[in-house]
């Protein structure tokens, strides 16, 4: 029985070689697909924030205020790169999470990373 199965394993691995000799797609994500704007550059950035935890209030109120901070500090971020280089400036990705730190200190810490399409001024330009 034991020979039996071993053959039947190897049949499938066989029937399964020419399938392997044929072209494999390109699995690589395209992170940007669908959200590159023509003209533009990408920038990233990384946003944290750390606030400490108040006791004798609701953790899950204090954890959205502390996402709000954050969500509120991404969406700056378009306004300091248009008071610097940018003609214009979109978001067109953004990431978050939240964790609660306990130890010695309590903190919520939120970090997340901003992704926008920024037109760059020209080099004439001045700021």
């Amino acid at each position: 029985m034991k020979s039996s199965a071993r053959g039947l394993t190897c049949a499938f691995a066989l029937a399964a070689f020419p399938a392997l000799s044929q072209e494999v797609p390109n699995r690589m994500p395209n992170f940007y697909a669908g959200q590159r704007v023509p003209g533009t550059v990408n920038v990233q950035t990384t946003v944290s924030l750390s606030v400490p935890v108040e006791a004798g209030q609701e953790t899950g109120e204090q954890i959205k205020a502390a996402q709000k901070g954050f969500y509120l500090m991404a969406g700056g971020q378009c306004d300091l790169i248009l008071q610097t280089l940018a003609q214009s400036c979109q978001i067109t990705n953004l990431t978050s999470s939240a964790d609660l730190n306990r130890g010695s200190r309590n903190d919520i810490v939120v970090r997340g990373t901003v992704t926008m399409a920024v037109k760059l001024k020209d080099s004439q330009e001045k700021p």
